[in-house]
């Protein structure tokens, strides 16, 4: 199955992409608060995606897990001092990357194999989506537990769940 051999490729090639990403991710505007991070750490945390890849999509991983997984994801770039954009950005990031890596290796032979790919990008899609909104769920929850700390300031006020 086509999925089979590209989640292969991913994870066979996954310090490709992990290098290709951090390359882009440390550039750009857009995520510059990465740059304060040693590269060492942020390629590790790219290839992790990208090699454990094959275990988020292929259901040997349960929702619960991509939730705990990424809630924490979220309070550690908080504790980091990462703003909530740029997280949000770099798993974007990683997605892109991903796809254009498989469109770049010419994977599909025929118009059934790309249709393949398309619902194999699908999932990766909704896999991703998760990924942030737990990441911003695990973010928020940092948030509000700075805001209490600042006792009823402005951000405790705007955070305030009813």
């Amino acid at each position: 199955m086509i999925s089979e051999k590209m989640v292969t490729l991913i994870k066979e090639n996954a310090d490709e992409l992990a290098k290709r990403l951090c390359k882009d991710l440390l550039s750009r505007e857009e995520t510059k608060s990465y740059r304060k991070l040693n590269e060492d750490i942020v390629y590790e945390r790219v290839f992790d995606v990208y090699n454990r890849l094959d275990s988020w999509l292929q259901k040997d991983k349960s929702k619960g897990e991509i939730r705990d997984h990424y809630i924490a994801l979220g309070k550690k770039r908080f504790s980091e001092g990462i703003p909530l954009t740029e997280v949000v950005m770099a798993l974007m990031l990683i997605k892109r990357h991903l796809w254009l890596y498989v469109l770049e290796k010419h994977f599909f032979d025929s118009s059934y194999e790309f249709q393949q790919a398309l619902e194999f990008n699908n999932r990766v899609v909704l896999f991703f989506d998760r990924a942030i909104y737990f990441a911003t769920m695990g973010y928020e929850k940092e948030l509000r537990k700075a805001a209490e700390k600042a006792e009823g300031g402005f951000f405790s006020r705007l955070l305030k769940k009813d």
